[in-house]
């Protein structure tokens, strides 16, 4: 029987992909169902249903399709992805995976300690303060509703809410819910598919091949809205000389020859989306025609996108149908390999907005080789 896991966007898709990666299985990202198949021996596929910023009950259905498509498969589902502060139509989603998986027992822990993201007496905290109370709770395009699991799950769904203040409470979570007998499903943040991948193990098999990007220029897509991310960008220019280039979502050509400018005289060049959050979806769209014109005109290779809509936005433009899990730069930060039909081989660094601290960006420089090029 195949295994998969199931998403509700890129970012968190390649999150929990790291983590089986890391316990020894080729994963493999896709979105739409008809790239799902044919798995080689090892594979682990990850779905994303692209889902967070949907309406509940259209993300609902979504997931109750590829959920019932999987089932017709035979594919038995290992893992639900969700984001560890809450964003999105977190609570229908639930709803459909307790429906389809009657005789489970699920677990919810959304916490991310290593992200300062805990569960504690139900609720999710964000470095101490309720997740309410913080920046993600005004995100544009996908605020957090509920705080307290218990509320977001409701009273008989049938989860099961386990507090988590480290690493090791996640581990004790998984060991319960393993230890007693029938099928289980683990649903939370990317640290929580740690412990699943490591118990579920690796599994012999040779993936298949993989696109190998060819050395070229770097490209930092700032597209989220947390302020963090900026913090970040700025930091990144000031390590290596570079200017930041801010985005026009009403004239995007403006970052485009900045942008090819850079790249050619430096290796490198770094667009940030605008702070103004009343056009998520516009800016969203024009950060990724931005960076799909610096990639398939300018030459840029190895690309680092925040926010996990304009990573989307730039791999649907790139018309990319597969990801495949190369590795972890740091928690929530996560290489992937893909093969463009017009640019070939591309290398993707991929972290949600609010991840990392303020040198974040810089690690990800130097993993995709800004330091031998800049």
């Amino acid at each position: 029987m195949s295994e998969w896991f199931l998403a509700d966007d890129l970012s968190g898709a390649l999150d929990a992909g790291a983590a089986f990666h890391a316990a020894g299985r080729h994963v493999r990202l896709v979105e739409a169902t008809d790239d799902w198949w044919p798995e080689t021996e090892g594979e682990l596929v990850g779905v994303n249903t692209e889902s967070r910023n949907l309406p509940p009950e259209e993300a609902a259905a979504r997931v109750a399709a590829t959920l019932a498509h999987a089932s017709a498969r035979g594919a038995r589902l290992v893992f639900k992805k969700i984001d560890s502060t809450l964003r999105g139509p977190v609570a229908a989603e639930l709803a459909a995976v307790r429906r389809h998986l009657p005789g489970y027992r699920l677990l919810l822990c959304p916490a991310n300690p290593a992200a300062g993201r805990t569960v504690e007496h139900g609720q999710l905290l964000v470095r101490g303060v309720p997740v309410l109370a913080t920046a993600f709770a005004r995100d544009p395009a996908a605020p957090v509703r509920e705080g307290d699991l218990r509320r977001l799950a409701g009273a008989d769904a049938g989860f099961s809410i386990t507090d988590a203040r480290n690493e090791e409470d996640l581990e004790a979570a998984i060991a319960a819910v393993a230890a007693k007998p029938g099928p289980w499903l683990a649903v939370g943040s990317g640290a929580l598919a740690g412990p699943v991948a490591r118990r579920l193990g690796g599994v012999e098999g040779s993936s298949r091949p993989q696109p190998h990007p060819a050395p070229g220029s770097v490209l930092f897509l700032g597209g989220s809205a947390h302020p963090l991310n900026r913090t970040q960008a700025e930091r990144l220019a000031t390590a290596h000389g570079l200017a930041v280039i801010h985005a026009d979502p009403d004239h995007p050509g403006h970052a485009v020859a900045a942008g090819a400018a850079q790249l050619g005289a430096a290796g490198a060049a770094i667009v940030l989306a605008p702070e103004a959050r009343g056009r998520p979806e516009q800016i969203r769209d024009s950060m990724a025609a931005i960076g799909a014109a610096l990639i398939g005109d300018h030459g840029a290779r190895r690309v680092f996108v925040t926010g996990g809509e304009t990573a989307r936005a730039l791999a649907a433009r790139l018309g990319l149908r597969e990801l495949f899990v190369e590795g972890t730069i740091e928690p929530g930060l996560v290489l992937a390999a893909a093969a463009t039909p017009a640019a070939g081989p591309l290398l993707l660094a991929v972290k949600p907005g609010g991840f990392g601290n303020a040198d974040t960006w810089v690690r990800a420089a130097n993993a995709l080789g800004l330091a031998a090029d800049a």
